[in-house]
């Protein structure tokens, strides 16, 4: 089963444990994950390293071939993928990695400005060891794939940063609402110009610090800092996009077009 063992904190798992000179340290125990969160992962993981493409057919019957599961778990995880924006599943048709628009990114940010801000100054409002322990092993796996330069672990940590930001809030219709716009830390790798975007993911992960920070500041701090972050990184993505625009013919653009 091609699985993503990389534990993170999303079940309630303070930390996670990491292969350190070839010997396994574990900081602790193992969450047990449903047969159909590990498929959600393993496609999350392929979608992240570039393996699955935005815009590619997905086959569940060649999925569960080569993860070793039922067909209908690899369908229960597509459309979790698809409930969180990662994929598009079509009715009685196909399912396809979601493929991102410029204008699409920057919707995605419009709810994303009113949400996150909010959530973080829940957050910050019922803060815990529990909490500040997940989110900086979160910052400190981004850090460690930065360094390595796997886009992929990197992508695992920031999206399971921003889940457990919402998850810790202690408001499940935050929760609820977040599922939604689930993609947008990483939607940029979904926009098929995933080389026009020179990130320093270093530097990204010491923003994650920030809000980290500010968040056991206080909510006004939480909220302002997140705010600030996260129009900085809508801008990156804009200025890299909009160069990417300037360059194409105006069938490319057709053609990067998400289906919603």
């Amino acid at each position: 089963m091609i699985i993503d063992n990389r534990l993170s904190c999303q079940l309630g798992i303070a930390k996670s444990f990491e292969p350190v000179d070839n010997q396994l340290s574990v900081t602790s125990q193992i969450p047990i994950l449903t047969r159909t969160e590990q498929v959600r992962r393993a496609i999350l993981h392929q979608i992240l390293s570039g393996t699955l493409r935005p815009g590619e057919r997905l086959l569940e019957g060649k999925l569960a071939k080569e993860l070793g599961v039922s067909q209908a778990t690899v369908n229960a995880a597509l459309q979790d993928l698809h409930n969180q924006g990662l994929v598009t599943k079509l009715l009685n048709r196909s399912t396809n990695v979601s493929r991102y628009t410029l204008a699409d990114i920057e919707k995605l940010f419009v709810v994303r400005l009113l949400l996150e801000p909010a959530a973080v100054a829940a957050l910050s409002a019922n803060w815990s060891k529990e909490a500040e322990e997940c989110l900086q092993e979160q910052v400190n796996q981004m850090r460690r794939a930065a360094r390595t330069k796997d886009l992929s672990k990197w992508g695992i940590a920031d999206y399971t940063f921003h889940q457990e930001v919402y998850r810790f809030s202690g408001n499940p219709y935050l929760l609820q609402a977040s599922q939604a716009i689930a993609a947008a830390p990483f939607a940029y790798i979904l926009c098929d110009h995933l080389e026009a975007l020179p990130t320093d993911y270093l530097a990204m992960a010491e923003d994650h610090q920030d809000v980290l920070t500010a968040i056991s500041e206080g909510p006004e701090a939480a909220a302002q800092v997140t705010r600030h972050h996260i129009e900085l990184w809508l801008d990156h993505s804009r200025r890299a996009l909009q160069g990417v625009a300037a360059k194409s013919s105006p069938s490319d653009l057709l053609e990067t077009t998400r289906t919603l």
